[in-house]
C-alpha cells in the first residue's frame, strides 16, 4: 500500500508516476464510462453480434476497469499489473472481433480502437518505469 509520503506532491522523484497514473485513470474512467454507456443503451449483456465469452468479457470491464483506479491508488503494484492484464486482453479481443468484421464486411468503423491502441502502447511502454519508480522510493522511504 501506499505511503502517505506519495501523496506529498514535493517528491519530485515521483513526478513521472503521478502523471502516469493520472492518464491511465483517464484511460480507466474513459472505457469504464463507454461500458455504462454501452449497458445503458444495450442491456446488461448487451453485446449480441459477438460471441458469449467476449460479451461478458466486454461487460465485465465495467467492474474492472474501475478495480484498476482503485489499485492504482491504493495498491500500485497490483493496480499497474491489472492495467497491463486488462490492455493486454482488451486490445486481443478487439482486434480480433475487428479484424473478423473487416474481413466479413470489408469495413473498418471503429474509430475508437486507434485511440485505446495508443493508450494501451503508453501502459505497456510506461508501466515498467512507474513500477521502477514507485519501487526506489519505497526503498529510500525504508519501506
Amino acid at each position: 500500500m501506499f505511503n502517505k509520503c506519495f501523496f506529498v506532491f514535493k517528491n519530485k522523484e515521483l513526478n513521472f508516476v503521478w502523471v502516469a497514473f493520472a492518464i491511465y485513470i483517464f484511460g480507466f474512467i474513459f472505457g469504464t464510462t463507454n461500458h455504462i454507456l454501452d449497458i445503458k443503451r444495450d442491456g446488461l449483456f448487451g453485446y449480441n453480434y459477438v460471441p458469449l465469452p467476449i460479451n461478458i468479457y466486454w461487460t465485465f470491464l465495467t467492474f474492472l476497469d474501475p478495480l484498476t483506479i482503485v489499485l492504482l491508488l491504493s495498491y500500485p503494484y497490483w493496480g499497474m499489473a491489472l492495467a497491463v492484464f486488462i490492455m493486454v486482453t482488451d486490445l486481443a479481443v478487439n482486434l480480433s472481433v475487428t479484424f473478423y468484421y473487416y474481413l466479413k464486411t470489408g469495413d473498418f468503423s471503429d474509430g475508437r480502437l486507434i485511440l485505446q491502441i495508443i493508450f494501451g502502447i503508453f501502459v505497456f511502454v510506461t508501466v515498467p518505469m512507474a513500477w521502477k519508480k514507485i519501487r526506489g522510493f519505497m526503498i529510500l522511504q525504508g519501506k
